[in-house]
């Protein structure tokens, strides 16, 4: 039997009575949507409980129930209890319990979106830079207006410095516009009305045939002025270039400033004040003014009540706003300390712009999203704490992802969200454009707009289950300190593997992570090392497909990298997907439960024939899970093949535990267990010994194996050899 296992298997998957089964399961586990659905259906729960050998139980579905909807990850929970790995396994094999529960965002989305939402005022500077660096490189080789006008990077430059959207600017019009002449004021320039054309004009050379007035289109002047009003315009916020610009603008003016009207009366000037000092960002001309005029010693004057005084004494304004004969606004002194104050604090009132906008984003969508619709509601309708003044949900997210939002309506950014973009065909996917494909993948909404599970390259079940597994393979048979450091370094690596998976997004983003990698293979019982020396091995693993036959996964000795494999979300092409998230099971657990429910069939089979040869290919299967002594004696099925194989008294079972344990070891090592040769050596001399215990042989190799035909060890002979090994 053992050494055709898959043959038997095809056998029993293929008796109609197994098949019928096995199709009504795979037919409806996915209309499944809760645990009642799942234990209502008498067919479906029949099915899994024998699969898992728990029939025996089944009655008892509250029982059961209390098992399915254990939280895996919770060491309290209710099958984590269980001294039985038969109640684990059940669980691990269904989604009912913390599994991860419905959410717009899990917290790696969520990180990446307010990662990416703040990263993009950066991404401001860098761009603007960029294109000026592109503008001063090629300014000085534009021949004529036409050569100019047709390079669009241009093109756009100049209008948008100048406050001009160049979607509906014609080259036709901008070209008259270029070439007209400034000073006339009947020019196609000074007629337009809008000032930023007038500015244009003034900014270039060019005839009235679009040719050259000079050796360049621009003088060194103008295009300084240009690229100056490039970075104060295009970002959204003061930049670091911009805060320089508006730093030497200051340093030029203040020395001609008489009066606080006129300081306050240039906007640039109050802007600069204003950051520099920390005076309240909504304080107007009018009310600056009276602050400067008041008197600092008068307790209840404007300046002393706004907290303002300090602000006043950095200027020379008497109280009527002026200047004493032959005094400056400012000293030398007093407009550098002025200019460190501003470049000190310049971004802070955008900093905590930024942030305001990130947290109301944050108490948002963590308190109380369940819809699409309340994702669109305003932060003034939701009574949000920082009301109306941030952004609004679907703006922080657009800007997350470089979408304008005039460039996306609300219905058709719902159809974009709704969608599920790991579906190729999906409609977000059809508008061929990755900015909204990484959108839809930053949310979790269903198609009819209700939140559902994120989908992440492990199931939070899957990932309980190898860390509980990985736990085992490294504390196995340790004690004292080794067990005690051996548990610090599990948690630290279990601590990485859960964090750090949620951040996986493809199968290359796993098999780069040889941390992630290792924890993985070491959870299944397999050596790192081995495959650390094929590199390639994984790669064509995770590309090959389970359910074709001739394929690497399917080849006997790959038994547990397919597993492994089928264990993540991944499609062939290693991509996130849903088609393996099933909402009541996954499909590793689906294919993992019928695989268990066959080799159940089998073993139940050949145990009405022969219940000796059902306990072998038990043992057989469940052997390579054991991990310690105690896992043998809690498993009754285990416990017999070891008590038979060795000729154990049955009064062995009466003992105390850790002497049951100690008395254990003396003939068997839980490390043999691992290894598949020595399992079956172990397996060879059970059948003998069952079938000498059983009266079906009689043979000389029984007589060997058994000392003569020695009638076998009792307890209190037992108990000795634990004492005398323990001393």
């Amino acid at each position: 039997m053992n050494r055709d296992i898959p043959a038997a298997l095809d056998r029993v998957a293929a008796q109609p009575a197994t098949k019928r089964e096995i199709d009504y399961y795979n037919a409806n586990i996915g209309k499944v949507k809760t645990v009642d659905d799942f234990m209502g259906d008498y067919r479906l729960y029949n099915y899994a409980v024998q699969a898992y050998g728990l029939d025996d139980v089944g009655y008892a579905k509250a029982f059961i129930k209390k098992v399915l909807e254990s939280d895996l990850s919770d060491d309290n929970s209710f099958a984590n209890r269980m001294s039985d790995q038969r109640y684990k396994d059940f669980a691990a094999a269904f989604n009912f319990g913390g599994n991860g529960t419905a959410d717009v965002q899990s917290e790696a989305q969520e990180d990446e979106l307010i990662g990416l939402y703040k990263h993009s005022f950066a991404d401001e500077e860098t761009s603007a830079k960029t294109e000026a660096d592109y503008w001063n490189a090629n300014i000085g080789k534009v021949k004529n207006v036409s050569g100019l006008l047709n390079d669009s990077r241009m093109r756009d430059f100049m209008l948008k410095a100048t406050d001009i959207d160049p979607t509906y600017v014609s080259k036709d019009f901008l070209k008259s516009v270029l070439t007209s002449d400034p000073n006339d004021p009947n020019s196609v320039a000074n007629q337009s009305g809008i000032a930023g054309f007038k500015t244009l004009a003034g900014l270039f050379d060019f005839k009235a045939d679009g040719t050259l007035s000079g050796d360049t289109a621009q003088t060194a002047d103008q295009t300084s002025k240009l690229v100056e009003a490039y970075h104060l315009t295009v970002p959204s916020y003061v930049t670091e270039t911009a805060a320089k610009y508006n730093k030497a603008y200051y340093e030029s003016k203040i020395g001609s400033i008489t009066t606080v009207s006129q300081l306050t009366g240039d906007p640039r000037l109050f802007a600069y004040i204003k950051s520099a000092f920390n005076m309240p960002a909504t304080l107007s001309a009018t009310s600056a003014e009276s602050v400067f005029k008041s008197n600092l010693d008068d307790p209840k004057s404007v300046a002393n009540i706004l907290g303002l005084a300090s602000a006043v004494k950095k200027f020379n304004f008497n109280q009527g706003g002026t200047l004493p004969s032959g005094t400056p606004a400012q000293s030398d002194e007093q407009i550098k300390l002025t200019s460190k104050d501003y470049l000190a604090n310049y971004s802070s009132s955008h900093d905590l712009d930024v942030t305001n906008a990130a947290n109301n984003f944050i108490n948002r969508t963590t308190s109380g999203i369940k819809t699409i619709d309340d994702f669109f509601l305003s932060n003034k309708d939701d009574k949000s704490p920082l009301n109306d003044k941030q952004p609004e949900l679907y703006e922080v997210a657009l800007r997350a992802y470089g979408i304008e939002p005039d460039t996306i309506t609300k219905s058709d950014l719902r159809k974009v969200l709704t969608s599920d973009p790991y579906d190729p065909k999906s409609y977000v996917n059809s508008l061929k454009d990755d900015r909204l494909v990484k959108l839809a993948k930053a949310f979790n909404f269903d198609s009819d707009g209700k939140i559902t599970t994120p989908l992440e390259a492990l199931s939070q079940n899957q990932i309980s289950k190898y860390a509980s597994d990985y736990k085992k393979q490294k504390t196995v048979l340790l004690t004292g300190a080794q067990l005690t450091a051996a548990k610090k370094t599990v948690q630290d690596d279990t601590d990485y593997f859960k964090e750090t998976m949620s951040k996986v997004k493809t199968a290359s983003d796993f098999l780069a992570d040889k941390k992630l990698v290792s924890f993985v293979l070491t959870a299944e019982g397999l050596d790192p090392k081995t495959y650390e020396k094929d590199k390639d091995f994984l790669k064509k693993a995770f590309a090959a497909d389970p359910d074709d036959a001739k394929s690497i996964l399917n080849k006997p000795e790959n038994a547990k990298i397919k597993d492994i494999v089928v264990s993540f979300n991944f499609d062939t092409k290693g991509n996130l997907t849903r088609d393996t998230s099933g909402v009541a099971q996954s499909e590793i657990g689906l294919k993992q439960l019928n695989a268990t429910f066959l080799r159940q069939t089998l073993e139940n089979q050949e145990g009405e024939t022969s219940d000796g040869v059902r306990l072998a290919l038990y043992f057989e299967r469940k052997a390579s899970g054991v991990t310690s002594m105690f896992d043998l004696m809690g498993d009754k099925a285990l416990f017999q093949v070891i008590t038979t194989t060795f000729n154990l008294p049955s009064g062995i079972s009466n003992m105390d535990v850790d002497k049951q344990a100690e008395a254990l070891k003396q003939f068997i090592d839980i490390k043999d267990l691992q290894n598949p040769k020595k399992v079956d050596s172990l397996l060879k001399r059970f059948t003998a010994m069952y079938d000498q215990q059983n009266g079906t042989a009689n043979s000389p190799s029984l007589s060997i194996l058994t000392g003569g035909g020695a009638v076998g060890i009792n307890a209190d002979t037992l108990l000795s050899i634990a004492q005398l090994r323990s001393r």
